[in-house]
């Protein structure tokens, strides 16, 4: 399974690009078109520290769950679960797997166990709250909702928008403009808080050469990320190029 995740996450980039695979995948079927309570779930979700995250795929079949918590020098913890939606929760398949890896390599250092058990939860406040019937080690642990926009790169003409990372409760995302060779001609940084209602990232910011503006990023039916700047929507392509 931690191979399927780490195709997925290398593929799209961001979580909530399953829309897109369904059109490459005629024999894929949505989770959630067949369980649409389970909607909710399917989201990047961080801990208020942010050394832990919680990242839920919809596939054929039914959810999958990875956990990971930074561990420093190159280390992370990382839990894998598949998951079925029971009575407004997620209650995971066994069985659920936890494993040290290093964040360079990609190796596994040491495999904990592979029959871990686990429920999933949305609190009253729009919290995921993850119970480890294993191990009990998400006690404590609450994760606040950020959408499926982390780490996604995108493309339109000669604009890249990279959601680069998540810190201190906002977005941090890179804005790009590039020549003929694909060379970086100006660049920006825009800092976005994300609004569950609307499942959009609302950024402000500004290139080098230009004033600051304010831009509202969204996802249309097909998957793509929509750049809504003054009234006018662009769809972004996913984006294969490199810095």
């Amino acid at each position: 399974m931690k191979k399927l995740i780490a195709l997925l996450m290398a593929l799209c980039l961001a979580v909530g690009m399953t829309a897109a695979f369904a059109e490459e995948d005629e024999d894929m079927v949505s989770y959630v078109k067949e369980n649409p309570a389970a909607a909710p779930f399917v989201s990047a979700w961080v801990a208020e520290d942010g050394e832990w995250s919680v990242e839920v795929f919809d596939e054929d079949g039914g959810l999958k769950l990875m956990i990971v918590h930074k561990l420093g020098d190159n280390k992370e913890d990382v839990w894998e679960y598949s998951a079925d939606l029971t009575e407004n929760k997620l209650t995971t398949v066994p069985l659920g797997l936890h494993y040290k890896q290093d964040t360079v390599s990609g190796d596994w250092d040491v495999t904990y166990y592979e029959d871990g058990d686990a429920e999933f939860e949305i609190a009253e406040d729009g919290k995921l709250v993850w119970k480890d019937l294993k191990e009990d080690a998400g006690k404590g642990l609450l994760f606040q909702k950020i959408g499926s926009f982390y780490n996604g790169r995108w493309m339109k003409d000669d604009i890249e928008v990279v959601f680069f990372d998540w810190y201190e409760g906002q977005y941090d995302i890179r804005l790009y403009k590039r020549g003929e060779n694909n060379e970086i001609l100006d660049d920006a940084i825009l800092k976005g808080d994300y609004d569950p209602e609307t499942n959009t990232v609302t950024a402000e910011g500004a290139f080098n050469d230009g004033e600051s503006f304010t831009a509202v990023f969204g996802y249309d039916e097909n998957g793509s990320i929509v750049w809504i700047e003054n009234g006018v929507s662009t769809v972004l392509e996913l984006s294969v190029l490199s810095d």
